[in-house]
Formats: C-alpha cells, structure tokens, sequence
C-alpha cells in the first residue's frame, strides 16, 4: 500500500459504493484526490501525503494511546496500548482515575496480555496487548500507565466505558407503544404569539396533547439560526447546533418584560395575521425587546446579584468557551460583520473585552431560551407524558456560522455533506453543510462530538438524529464539483455509537436515528443491539412487490409516522399537487414523464386501499369514490388510524395531516425557488384541539396504540 492509498484509508474516503439499485460504482482516483485535498492535503507534493501517512498510520504505533481510548462496560473490562518490542518484559502500572472519584489501580507485563494487533516497520514489530482490569462503571474516566522501573515514562489518556445499550426506558421493555405529535414549532399560530411559534406555544400543545392521551411532542432541530435569518432560516442548515434560536423565547413571561401595548400591539397582530414567518419583521420586533429586558435584568438582578443573576452566572460558567464564542460571533456579525475566525488570539481577546456587554446580552438570550425549553419538559412529564419532549439533530451546520467558524480545524469547509445520484436527483444532492473531518474527530477525543449530543439531549425524553448514518459515513461532495464526483467518507462508527449510547444513559434519553435510504445492514444492526429505534415513514415502507408494509411487520424498535417535513402532506400526495409542484419547479428527474409520474401516484393511492382494505377500515366499493375525491377529514382520519395500528412502539402524526393542508412546508431540492421553512400552520393551537373531529381521531389513535 503506498502513502496515497495509506491516507485513503485512514481519511475513510472509499473508493466504491453501492447505489440505490443495488450496483457497484467506482470512485475514481480523482475524486478521492479532490477530497484528500479538501481535507488540506496537498496531494501534488510526494513530501507531504509521505509525512500524513506516516502522522496517521504509523505514528499511532509509536505512541502507548490515542486521546480516547474506549472500551464495553462488562464483567471484565480493558484497555489496549502499543509498545515496541522492547517493552514485552518490562512491569508497568496502571491507575484508573474514575469519574465518579475513587480510583483502580494494577500492574501488569505486556508479553503475559494477550495481542491483539501488530505493526511491522523498518524492521521493528511493534504490539498492541490487551491490558484487563476490574470491572469499570460506565463514564469519562482517566487512565495513566508508568513504567515501573522508569516513572519517566507515564502516558495518560481518556478511558471511555460505553454501556452495550443506549437508554431503554421501561415502557420499550414492557412492549408499550406511545404515540405522539410532530410539528416545526416556528409554524404554530395562537392568538398571543409574536409571529411565529414560540415555547408557550409549544407549552399548550404540550396541554393539548397530553390530554388527549399523547406521550411525546416531536420538533424540529431548535438550533441557532444564522443571521440575516430570513435568508438562512432552515432549521436543518444552523448557525450553531450547540445552542438555541432566541426567536422562540416568550418574552412575556421573564420578570423583565415591561407591557407596552399601545405601540407593539399593531406590530404583532400584523405579524400574526402573516400565512408566513416574516423572519426578519419578527426578528427586530423581538431583539429590540430583549435589549430592553437585558438592561432591566442587568439593573435589577446582575448589579445586586440575585439569586437569579447567580443562576445565570452559573449558566455562563457551566457552558464555558463554547457560549462566549458563539456570542461573540454574535455580536461581530452585528456590528463589524467581521467573522471570528479572521482573528488571531490577540485581536479575539481585544474583542471579548470590547464587546463585553454585548456578548453577555447574547449568554442572557442563551439562557432564557435554555430555562424556558426545560420549563416545557418539566411540563410535559408533569402531564404525565412517557417522553415529553423529542428534540432533532441536525447533520451539519452552515459553513459561515457560529459552530464552523469557531471550530474551523475540525470541519472541511470547502467540501460539502450530500447524497449520491437517486431517481430524484440523477446528479445526487448537495446540503452545503461542510462535513466534520474523521481524522481530527478523533485526534481531539471526539470532544465536540460529545458537546453536541449533551447540548441536544437536555430538556427532552428523546432525541431523533438526522441522517444517522453520519455516525458510519457521510456523503462528501467535493468543492467545485456536482454531488455524483463525491464518495463516502468513513467515520469511527465504533466510539462515536459509543458514545451516544453513554450520553443516552447519561442523560436518560431515548435515541431514535433516522435511517431513511440506503443504508447498510449492518448499520441498522448495530442500532438494533445498541437499542436505538430507527424511524420509519410509511410512504418508504414498501415490500418487494410495491405493496405496502402490513402494519403487524413494522420494525417494533422504531419511530413510524405517516409523513414528515420532507415528504408530501398526505392532503398533497392524495391530489398530487405536490407532483404538480416538482413539474412547476423543474424538480422531475430527467427524462421522466410526467404523466407517467402520475399514473404511477395513482397505482399507490390504489395499493393504499387495499392496504386500509386488509385492515378493515375501508370496503372494495368504496375504492371508486374515495379515488375520485379529495383528501377529506374522515378519510384522513381513517388513514391516520390505520397507521397507528403498526407495529412500532413509536408513533407520530404530523399537525399538518390533521388540518389537511396541502402546501409544503419544505420542498427538498430547492432553496429560492421555495419559500422553506416560512409556512405556519391553518388553525390556531386554540382552534384546533377544540374541534370534535380532532378530538375523536386523537381518541381512536390512543385506543389502537393501547
């Protein structure tokens, strides 16, 4: 294997994958040049590609450990650390620094532990031995190893001990199935909000849904959005995945908020009156708000240091330099508009002390949104909900925010994470979302990794991760080129599965990875034993003959819902306006007919009733009627009660399906073509729960769902 090849390897870039048809496609050595070099390899200079070879295959092998080390919890766990041959013979010690306190300690002689990998260069055999110890509860743990006869020789290194499962609450072992509602909490109307959806908001339909005998509430990635907002509001393309939009924080609930009526009073009922988020109207209107909030708390409670001030000193504290630099982003893309990552650490420094009050202004906004998420977590479980809250991950973040700029060595920011060629993208698909580089993930100890899923998992009963198999491979496009020159990068799927199931432990939180497309066996079988659920959307769950899945053969470790933000509304696909939409937006794949496309809809609305047929909710003799009609209230009511009945312990409706809109509120594939991510909702949260026919469905569903 030469220096190329070696650098291949270690970087993950393969050089074959498997196609939505099943077939093999090469990767041409070009690509995977193009992707080396988008990793800041110079792959002209033999010197250079030599010298990363020799830093990633074998330097590893001159050093006793990697910056984290990880290891199964179990009867008898280990850790393994490499040597040269010279070593064999000679007695180390080990301390074992637990995170909980306390400490293990042993010797041993590596010749005595079993091998279990080797490295042969320049004619010396180095080994790596497996060094057992007592058993080791799960956690962050430090390991340090002495030679005995030499303590100038003492390495240490972080000791992982990732439990074989993920958090499984009792319900999943008692075979319960809870069921839920899904919304993009931006596109809830009330008669209070301030223009788009908000954490009261989400608090009453907490209210509503528990009543009606729902466990979980479904969001949208809840992600700070970079600015101008308006023209960056995807929630799925953040500025920063650690921390929080402000736009969803009520300001009229904090202690600081002064009622003034007579002048936001127009502001706000024209901003509610809106069919769509008027993002940078909102925007304004509540950022000149919280000035004014921030100045009352800075008088009233940081100057006297309230209890309340010392929380959020807390706060600030706890989050550390992550939340100082996002602030400051902040407040340089406000004011300067110069980006974090052009200064050097003395021109950073200058700007943390230049800008003081203003990046405290921006903790204060981090804090409330934080305290008024958990307030509606708390809410929901007091309500008696199994779950409560289910919070979303996005896959990457935007390439000019907060997370990117201010970890610029640990993401590729002139790649771009993707999907290969399918038949609704012949040229494959490109997020513009710059991927997370393998090599320095694991070179840092995967420290951000784990910041990311901690962020996410607080406040909530469970997690969904987009795009899933980002935990084994991501889709890399590379920079100048359509998604099809891209290949799949291989990521340390063993310690990053790891470590989500310890952070799902941690902090009692169901994982659910969302593992639509094609995906490799045995990702979905290492879920499986890790006891993650996977998601499945019924217009995907197709077998082989183009019928729908029966509802009994559902995969029962999984989130099942009849429709997400990605797909057609079931009012849309049942009159195919949203294939009247792809035709409009030239989004059909080349080559396609249209017409065919339709008469190819109309023999899956077919298979739809006799798939409602076979559970009995629908007669033959009715077929004809329902296919001449649209999508109407009893019949979306009858599909929505079919698809509760599968066998999936997790279950969600979309607020959409229940008001039978037909608009999308994203269309994949387009970015101005489509206004995304601005549709709100029909009927507002006090309307909607109020109506009979809404309250019925939702009886009928927590009936089939036991």
């Amino acid at each position: 294997m030469d220096n190329l090849d070696k650098l291949f390897y270690w970087r993950g870039i393969a050089d074959e994958y498997h196609n939505y048809r099943g077939e093999r496609v090469a990767v041409s050595l070009e690509n995977r040049r193009r992707l080396l070099q988008a990793m800041g390899v110079d792959t002209d200079s033999p010197e250079v590609v030599a010298k990363q070879a020799y830093a990633l295959d074998i330097e590893p092998w001159r050093t006793w450990f990697p910056p984290l080390l990880m290891t199964d919890a179990g009867e008898r766990s280990q850790f393994s650390i490499n040597l040269m041959p010279d070593d064999l013979q000679k007695k180390f010690y080990y301390e074992i620094f637990l995170e909980s306190g306390g400490a293990r300690s042993g010797e041993f002689i590596p010749a005595q532990c079993p091998e279990v990998g080797d490295y042969l260069y320049e004619g010396i055999r180095y080994t790596r031995r497996a060094i057992e110890v007592h058993e080791l509860p799960i956690g962050y743990h430090r390991l340090r190893v002495t030679q005995v006869d030499d303590a100038s020789r003492t390495k240490e290194t972080q000791l992982v001990v990732a439990p074989a499962q993920a958090y499984t609450p009792d319900w999943v072992v008692q075979g319960k199935r809870p069921w839920g509602i899904i919304v993009q909490l931006y596109t809830l109307r009330s008669a209070r909000n301030w223009g788009i959806g908000d954490f009261t908001d989400l608090r009453t339909l907490i209210t509503e849904a528990a009543d009606a005998g729902a466990d979980m509430i479904g969001l949208n990635p809840l992600h700070a959005l970079r600015s101008p907002i308006e023209n960056h509001c995807s929630p799925y393309s953040p500025s920063d995945r650690r921390f929080l939009n402000p736009l969803y924080i009520d300001p009229e609930i904090e202690p600081e908020y002064v009622k003034k009526t007579a002048d936001i009073l127009p502001i706000l009922v024209r901003l509610r009156a809106q069919d769509k988020v008027a993002y940078a109207a909102v925007y304004s209107t509540k950022m000149a708000v919280f000035r004014e909030m921030y100045a009352i708390f800075v008088a009233n409670e940081l100057d006297k240091n309230t209890p309340r001030a010392q929380k959020f000193r807390k706060f600030v504290r706890e989050a550390g330099a992550a939340l100082q630099d996002f602030c400051l982003y902040q407040v340089l893309a406000e004011t300067t508009g110069q980006q974090i990552d052009q200064l050097d650490a003395a021109a950073k420094q200058d700007a943390v002390n230049r800008y003081a009050e203003r990046i405290q202004f921006h903790a204060y906004l981090q804090w409330l949104a934080d305290h008024q998420l958990e307030t509606c977590q708390r809410h929901a479980r007091d309500k008696g909900m199994k779950l409560g809250l289910m919070r979303d991950l996005a896959v990457g973040a935007d390439g000019g925010g907060a997370e990117v700029a201010t970890n610029l060595q640990l993401f590729c920011r002139s790649a771009a994470v993707g999907a290969p060629p399918d038949p609704l993208a012949e040229k494959g698909q490109n997020w513009g979302l710059p991927p997370m580089d393998p090599a320095t993930l694991r070179a840092t100890g995967f420290a951000h990794f784990i910041n990311l899923l901690r962020a996410n998992m607080a406040h909530c009963g469970a997690l969904r991760i987009d795009h899933a198999m980002a935990l084994m491979r991501l889709w890399w496009c590379p920079p100048g080129q359509t998604a099809d020159y891209g290949a799949y990068i291989y990521y340390p799927f063993r310690e990053m599965l790891g470590l989500l199931r310890l952070e799902s432990v941690r902090n009692r939180c169901l994982v659910i990875g969302e593992d639509m497309g094609v995906v490799p066996s045995e990702f979905r079988e290492a879920l499986v034993r890790s006891n993650i659920f996977t998601n499945k959307l019924f217009y995907f769950e197709k077998l082989q003959d183009g019928r729908f899945r029966p509802a009994e053969e559902y995969e029962p470790r999984a989130l099942a819902m009849l429709t997400n933000h990605d797909v057609p509304t079931i009012a849309s696909w049942w009159v195919s306006s949203d294939l009247q939409l792809r035709q409009r937006l030239n989004l059909l794949e080349e080559g396609v007919d249209y017409e065919e496309v339709l008469v190819q809809r109309d023999m899956e609305k077919l298979r739809l009733l006799e798939w409602l047929e076979n559970q009995g909710l629908v007669k033959r003799d009715q077929f004809a009627t329902l296919l001449a009609e649209p999508m109407h209230h009893t019949f979306a009511a009858t599909l929505l009660q079919g698809v509760s009945r599968c066998a999936s312990q997790l279950f969600v409706i979309q607020l959409e399906d229940l008001e039978l809109l037909e608009d999308p509120v994203n269309v994949p594939g387009t970015s101005y073509q489509y206004p995304n991510w601005q549709r709100k909702l029909a009927v507002p949260l006090e309307m909607l729960f109020s109506e009979e026919r809404v309250q019925s469905l939702l009886r009928a569903i927590a009936l089939a769902r036991g």
